[in-house]
């Protein structure tokens, strides 16, 4: 029995010094085995434990939340979540009751100790993700703010809804997501208890518009008298919200506004003057007129209107411009008519009633200007010939047989434009030929006009404008266009086959040299005659009954 109890003796002072060496003399702050949060922090200080905690991140777990159709991810730390490591290490530290003491240190010998950690959240902190305004960082933005002018004030159209926060229940979503410890972030749903309206920032911005607009404002246009007073409701017509919640704006339209000033400045100043174009008898080409004149006002009126609203300024100074609408000398220049491009010229015998036409036709046309990619017309251009006009009766082809009508003649002039153009390079559009070879005019290579139809249409398929400069004398009419050279043209071939029973279909080749490169193009031009007063068929075209001479040229030809 003595044996005995000397060895339980024996084995507690073993086990007591056992306790006092490894937990006293080399023991740290916190004993063997403790973990705080799964972190291990047994047998070390105060400080070493305090650190490993820190670097461990307890509060760092990213959390994403989902509210408003919108993502914002943050830390655990950044929501307001914060942890308590004091109060961990502190117990942590405690090794129990002097009794328990020696127990409890045999037994983190073999079993760990785990000490929780206490998370707490900051309410105030978390809700500022969800207001709206600046200080507000979830990323909504309810773009432009609704705002109208109604009776000359402006009002905030409608407020913006978004879902009303349960904060309660979110604070407990995000602290057991804070507790996750997971390697991506934890996805959370924000909890929703109905919906609020909240303000888009329209407040500020109508206070600053309406102070911005108050009374209107006066504007004088530089270089003349009038002064006009534009009123407080139409300036803020001119207003145009935009940005954003965060940043919002205010714009002024600037059609809006130009279109208000040019209605107060109609009619300032002198319209401009429309440069003209004239040859000289050596063929020069000469600029003429061209006064700019000036209207209301430089693409800046907008801008200067609201410098001067924000400035406080009672009258701002706007800019006339240059009529925009007038084509002055720059305009004239910028069309390339520097050179005679094409040139034809056909004769006739001089007093004849006809001659007066063709110089009335080549009065009208000269000086008119094809630009490019544009077409000319002489039907479009000149329209009905009438004796209103000036023009008079004169020789016609009627369905095939000679008579005579107001205008006839022209198709010389037609004639004469035609092989210009041929000459020039240009394309045609509508054209035909007389339907009876004169022998005045070129073999298969000719045109001839009536109203509203045949038309002649000459196509500018240059870069550079075409201006027509037709002349006449007492035997012939010449016409002359003038460009800049970019492309010439030659009759390089002609055949010629029967159609029907009588009549001939001529085609006319024409090959075109470009200027800039030298390359060639083939292209034809047709013409069918007929005997006159006889269809292609045979039959004759000749009325048996008498009839006055025909007085308006819609059927008619025009010799």
């Amino acid at each position: 029995m003595r044996t005995a109890l000397l060895l339980v003796a024996a084995a507690v002072v073993v086990f007591l010094a056992g306790w006092l060496i490894d937990d006293k003399v080399f023991g740290d702050d916190l004993p063997r085995n403790v973990n705080i949060a799964g972190v291990d922090v047994g047998g070390t200080s105060t400080e070493v434990a305090t650190a490993r905690l820190n670097e461990a991140g307890l509060d760092q777990q990213l959390i994403e939340m989902q509210w408003a159709g919108v993502s914002l991810q943050r830390s655990a730390a950044e929501l307001g979540v914060s942890v308590d490591i004091d109060a961990a290490i502190v117990e942590g530290r405690d090794r129990g009751s002097a009794i328990l003491r020696p127990f409890n240190w045999a037994k983190s010998l073999f079993v760990s100790r785990p000490v929780e950690l206490s998370f707490s959240i900051e309410a105030d902190q978390l809700s500022t993700f969800f207001g709206v305004g600046p200080d507000a960082t979830f990323p909504l933005d309810f773009g432009n703010p609704q705002i109208e002018l109604v009776r000359g004030q402006f009002v905030e159209a409608s407020q913006a809804n978004v879902p009303s926060v349960d904060s309660e229940e979110l604070q407990v979503r995000v602290l057991e997501a804070a507790q996750t410890h997971q390697d991506g972030p934890v996805s959370l749903p924000v909890p929703v208890a109905g919906s609020q309206a909240v303000s888009t920032g329209a407040e500020s911005l109508i206070q600053e518009a309406s102070e911005l607009t108050a009374g209107g404002i006066r504007v004088h246009v530089l270089g003349t008298k009038a002064t006009y007073l534009v009123p407080e409701a139409a300036v803020r017509s001119w207003v145009r919200f935009g940005g954003s919640t965060d940043e919002p704006s205010i714009t002024i339209d600037s059609d809006a506004a130009q279109s208000t000033i040019e209605s107060l400045f109609w009619g300032l100043g002198e319209a401009g003057d429309e440069a003209e174009f004239s040859i000289d008898n050596d063929g020069g080409v000469h600029i003429v007129g061209g006064a700019p004149g000036s209207v209301c006002c430089t693409a800046d009126s907008a801008d200067r209107i609201r410098a001067a609203l924000e400035a406080g300024d009672q009258m701002v100074d706007l800019l006339p411009i240059e009529d925009p609408d007038a084509r002055g000398v720059a305009w004239a220049q910028s069309l390339g008519i520097v050179e005679l491009v094409g040139e034809f010229t056909t004769n006739f015998k001089p007093g004849q009633t006809r001659v007066h036409n063709i110089a009335r036709i080549s009065d009208i046309t000269r000086g008119a200007i094809i630009e490019p990619g544009e077409e000319f017309s002489i039907n479009d251009y000149v329209g009905v010939r009438t004796r209103d006009k000036g023009f008079v009766s004169a020789g016609v082809i009627v369905n095939g047989v000679f008579n005579s009508s107001v205008g006839g003649g022209i198709s010389q002039y037609a004639t004469t434009l035609f092989n210009a153009a041929f000459f020039a390079g240009l394309d045609f559009g509508e054209y035909q030929s007389h339907s009876i070879y004169i022998s005045r005019y070129p073999y298969g290579r000719e045109a001839t006009v009536s109203h509203p139809h045949p038309d002649l249409e000459i196509i500018n398929n240059t870069p550079y404008a075409i201006l027509l400069w037709p002349t006449t004398t007492d035997d012939s009419i010449t016409v002359r266009l003038f460009s800049t050279k970019w492309v010439q043209g030659e009759q390089t071939g002609q055949s010629e086959r029967a159609e029907g029973v009588s009549c001939t279909r001529v085609s006319t080749q024409r090959t075109r040299t470009w200027v800039e490169d030298g390359h060639t193009e083939i292209d034809y031009v047709t013409a069918r005659y007929r005997p006159e007063g006889r269809a292609c068929d045979g039959s004759s075209t000749r009325t048996t009954t008498t009839t006055t001479p025909v007085t308006t040229p819609p059927s008619t030809t025009v010799p």
